[in-house]
């Protein structure tokens, strides 16, 4: 039996592995988290199935639908979702509202569905080591001998291929010395923490656009029903290291929105940070027997930071391109990777690098969204086609 370690098992790593061993691989999973469904670091916001096809499938936007379909069967009809939302609404530094996006769309419970998940794969065979941090792996007489701690305790495996699904930047792609064509600009640093008794409109998801403490994201509240939500923020990792203070940032933006949208809320869990890559597919997703998927791929979409579907899709192609190879068909996952998601990802990192020239000042914010119009901002936040792609791949080449 040909056996396949996955390092990470978050939405990507723990639907691949689940694949995997359905498709008759022996599959291990490494996961540095004690519960691989702990500690989520999510708005937990994702489009129904519906508009995922309407938006994206039946206009060619994705290229292949069996993927999508694949990766929803773990969303819907499992107790995952939430709440259910129907329009988004944008905000510059918390004043009148500058956008709004009708869509119908999920908040789910991630970490429900990654259990649930987790669970089918081990059921399904898959082996999982809890607790342990993926550190070196070498190739050694045609296989892939890969190393981990664990309390301490330095664990050694063998298998004859391995899936990196540790987020960005991939410690499997560094290991492997696997270009991801990434600076620290096609990066993100997270924040995300959980508040209950809010009173809002919980059909809605509101987003506020700050350069004062949101420079190059944003900010979001995100409704999961019953007066909670997700709150929270993304910056630059460039400004990071030049010592831009997240948490702070994260303070001034509570403060600014309290008034209006968080008044008698309370926080119900500690903030917790995450790394989220918006520089598009990474130049390199496999290298010899070794590819990333999710995160580690860079699936995530670059102009407004979803990830979780893209993320399950990248598990089921890499689950049937690994089948192939073995099976000496030999199809491509890089090519495949792009054939079906390559389009909407690289609509949406020209539209951000585009926005990089605006982000940072409220004045130009507000003369690109006059410029562009409400219903042509509309898509260009969704990532769909629109005639200033052109315009937006030549600005791209200044940012």
């Amino acid at each position: 039996m040909v056996s396949v370690a996955v390092i990470g098992s978050g939405p990507s790593g723990a639907l691949f592995s689940l694949l995997a061993a359905k498709l008759g691989f022996d599959v291990l999973v490494v996961e540095r988290k004690a519960k691989p469904s702990s500690h989520i670091v999510c708005g937990e916001f994702l489009l129904t199935p519906n508009e995922t096809r309407r938006l994206y499938v039946d206009s060619g936007i994705i290229r292949d639908s069996r993927d999508v379909d694949e990766s929803y069967k773990y969303i819907v009809g499992r107790n995952i979702v939430e709440n259910k939302i129907s329009l988004i609404e944008i905000y510059l530094e918390g004043g009148r509202p500058l956008l709004d996006i009708k869509l119908d769309g999920y908040v789910i419970r991630k970490d429900l569905m990654i259990q649930q998940i987790v669970d089918d794969a081990e059921r399904n065979g898959v082996k999982l080591v809890n607790s342990a941090f993926f550190t070196d792996a070498k190739y050694r007489d045609g296989v892939i001998i890969f190393k981990a701690k664990r309390g301490g305790v330095e664990l050694s495996f063998k298998v004859d291929y391995l899936i990196g699904a540790d987020s960005t930047p991939s410690r499997v792609s560094q290991v492997f010395s696997i270009d991801s064509g990434y600076d620290d600009k096609d990066i993100a640093l997270c924040i995300n923490q959980r508040f209950s008794s809010l009173k809002i409109d919980e059909s809605k998801v509101y987003v506020f656009i700050s350069p004062r403490y949101a420079p190059g994201g944003f900010g979001w509240i995100i409704p999961k029903g019953g007066g909670r939500a997700n709150v929270g923020l993304g910056v630059r990792m460039y400004l990071v290291k030049k010592g831009f203070k997240i948490v702070e940032c994260f303070k001034k933006f509570l403060s600014d929105v309290e008034s209006s949208f968080l008044k008698g809320a309370r926080p119900t869990e500690l903030f917790y940070l995450k790394t989220v890559p918006v520089g598009g597919i990474v130049s390199n997703v496999e290298s010899g027997c070794v590819m990333l998927i999710g995160d580690a791929a860079g699936t995530c979409e670059p102009i407004n930071g979803a990830g979780i579907v893209n993320a399950m899709i990248s598990g089921c192609i890499a689950s049937n391109c690994l089948k192939s190879i073995v099976e000496g068909r030999g199809l491509s996952y890089s090519l495949e990777l792009h054939r079906v998601l390559g389009k909407v990802i690289e609509n949406g990192l020209l539209y951000r690098k585009t926005g990089d020239l605006l982000m940072y000042n409220r004045k130009l914010i507000r003369l690109g969204a006059l410029f562009l119009g409400r219903k042509v901002l509309a898509k260009v936040l969704k990532a769909e086609n629109t005639p200033h792609l052109i315009l937006a791949r030549i600005l791209s080449m200044f940012t």
